[in-house]
């Protein structure tokens, strides 16, 4: 957290002696995955991508022409889909969290003119707002839901990673219009229950976004 704090403070100084100071709104979707690694438990489980939506508030800061600093708070909907391959029950669990993500990135954009390419990096934090867990006997079509209560000598709700994106931008008269593709690795640990869960709980995630941000203050 002080490492992101420093970066935000940072761009915000740099941003008001030099650059561009714009704000926006992106959305798009999520893709993602649950890596359960060094866990026998899973080995005959196939687990597969499970579709949610990512959006929220940009702020950018350039400080420099080609680069500079955007910090974003998303509202991310993430999960996984798990099917034992060995149960002949064929039931398919689904796993559903949402949660509130703050990415601090390192933005580059590349070219001239209106039409360019852009490139994101940098770390995230997470924070799980709740969970659910929807279980499918396929052979019937009958599912139901419940909602899963957090355990704190189980569970971590704190999640922090990095992701990097690359996409395109294009210049309007006062704002832009961008489209990113992004990919994201979970670096913490959802559990904490080493006895009955795997020894890593990583999300995997694939995000497509489009943004609109609006410069404030005089084109420089």
């Amino acid at each position: 957290m002080k490492i992101l704090l420093s970066i935000l403070t940072l761009g915000i100084f740099s941003s008001g002696a030099l650059g561009q100071f714009s704000v926006g709104l992106h959305g798009g979707s999520n893709l993602s995955q649950m890596d359960f690694s060094n866990n026998p438990e899973y080995k005959f489980t196939e687990i597969n991508y499970s579709q949610g939506f990512i959006g929220g508030v940009v702020v950018q800061f350039l400080g420099e022409k080609h680069a500079g600093v955007q910090l974003e708070i998303n509202y991310s909907q993430r999960g996984w889909i798990e099917r034992d391959t060995v149960d002949v029950n064929n039931l398919k669990i689904r796993n559903k969290m949402d949660y509130l993500e703050i990415p601090v990135l390192t933005h580059i954009n590349i070219g001239g003119g209106n039409f360019r390419g852009l490139f994101n990096l940098g770390p995230y934090l997470g924070y799980a707002l709740n969970r659910s867990i929807t279980v499918t006997d396929e052979n019937t079509g009958n599912s139901s839901t419940a909602q899963y209560n957090f355990n704190n000598d189980k569970d971590n709700r704190i999640d922090f990673g990095l992701l990097v994106g690359g996409g395109f931008e294009y210049r309007l008269r006062r704002g832009k219009l961008s489209a990113e593709a992004r990919y994201t690795i979970g670096l913490g640990d959802i559990n904490k229950d080493k006895v009955v869960q795997s020894e890593l709980s990583q999300f995997r995630i694939i995000a497509v976004l489009l943004r609109y941000t609006y410069q404030l203050g005089e084109k420089n």
